[in-house]
């Protein structure tokens, strides 16, 4: 019997080792899915803002800038689409130059400040604002513009705002929301902080 068993051993074909092609075609294959996990990991922390921060910060500094330079174009191009033709149809209505039509939406800052206004624009935080806010803003788009609005992720963008013209200066609070549509990050209203808000933080 034992030596049935040794030549029973002895005629089984030995297991051979992988050769060098099929050991690198895994290899590549093994890295493909890494670098695709990789990816698939960034767009969805980019897509909830987790990184790229900053892009849900600039249309909030490119508002504002856009205020005290009187720059129309500057100002609407910040906004979702339908919003910013809003604001284009009732210009035209006005009949009034896009400066004029900002200076007439701000006068109050150009009447404090005077007209040769600047900002400098100061992020000092970034948080999810309420989801009720959120439905809110969908409902009241729908009922304004007559569409939904498809938003992949929002902001609350809290900023100081630093005007200065000829007539004074000051420092603004503003919280403002940013949402991200059809790939782009833009304003969805700006408003002054309230003591309340701060209040509510704490």
């Amino acid at each position: 019997m034992p030596d049935n068993v040794n030549e029973t051993a002895a005629s089984r074909p030995k297991k051979q080792a992988p050769s060098k092609e099929q050991t690198q075609k895994q290899q590549r294959i093994l890295l493909v899915l890494i670098i695709l996990v990789i990816i698939g990991g960034v767009i969805i922390l980019y897509r909830n803002g987790v990184i790229g921060g900053n892009a849900s910060r600039q249309p909030v500094e490119d508002y504002l800038n856009a205020i005290a330079a009187k720059d129309f174009e500057g100002y609407v191009a910040t906004m979702p689409d339908d919003i910013a033709q809003g604001y284009r149809s009732e210009m035209n209505e006005l009949g009034l130059s896009g400066e004029d039509y900002m200076r007439r939406l701000y006068d109050d800052y150009f009447t404090e400040f005077g007209e040769d206004l600047s900002v400098s624009v100061e992020i000092t935080g970034r948080s999810r604002p309420e989801s009720q806010y959120v439905d809110n803003f969908k409902q009241s788009y729908l009922d304004i513009y007559g569409r939904e609005i498809k938003i992949s992720s929002v902001f609350e963008v809290d900023a100081t705002a630093h005007f200065s013209g000829e007539k004074s200066q000051d420092d603004i609070e503003l919280e403002c929301f940013v949402i991200k549509t059809e790939g782009r990050w833009a304003m969805a209203g700006c408003d002054y902080k309230t003591e309340d808000a701060d209040s509510a933080e704490e």
